[in-house]
């Protein structure tokens, strides 16, 4: 699949560089992909059979990418939807605007791990999260 890129979401590939000790990639070059620097990093799991997301934020922008197992991706941006599978064997960075809708599904039988920067931290009080039914 070749890189993906509009205004609401963007997913692209990532260059690889391996040997004998494992693979490395540079996963969020802040400068290069134009990423604002006021953000915060964040780590989390998908459990076997579960789902996270159906929500969408007004303000704030997501970078995330599975680093350990593989999800079924799902957006929805105005009337555009988008299904796709995203794996750790496949890098590509998922990138999200305000306004678009995500949701990962794991529907493997082995925990998933996803690694994410959002544009800005969160705020217990504001937290700019807005769920909505499944997409």
């Amino acid at each position: 699949m070749k890189d993906i890129k509009n205004k609401e979401y963007s997913i692209k590939k990532v260059k690889t560089f391996g040997d004998k000790r494992g693979i490395l990639f540079e996963a969020l070059r802040f400068k290069t992909e134009g990423i604002p620097g006021k953000g915060q990093v964040y780590v989390y799991t998908v459990e076997p059979g579960a789902r996270r997301g159906d929500h969408y934020h007004k303000k704030k922008e997501e970078w995330f990418f599975c680093v350990s197992g593989e999800l079924e991706l799902l957006i929805k941006a105005g009337n555009k939807k988008l299904r796709k599978n995203i794996s750790s064997s496949v890098p590509e960075i998922i990138y999200v605007a305000p306004g678009t809708i995500h949701t990962l599904v794991n529907k493997t039988k082995k925990k998933s791990v996803v690694v994410a920067y959002a544009s800005k931290e969160l705020e217990k009080e504001n937290p700019d999260t807005y769920q909505v039914s499944e997409i």
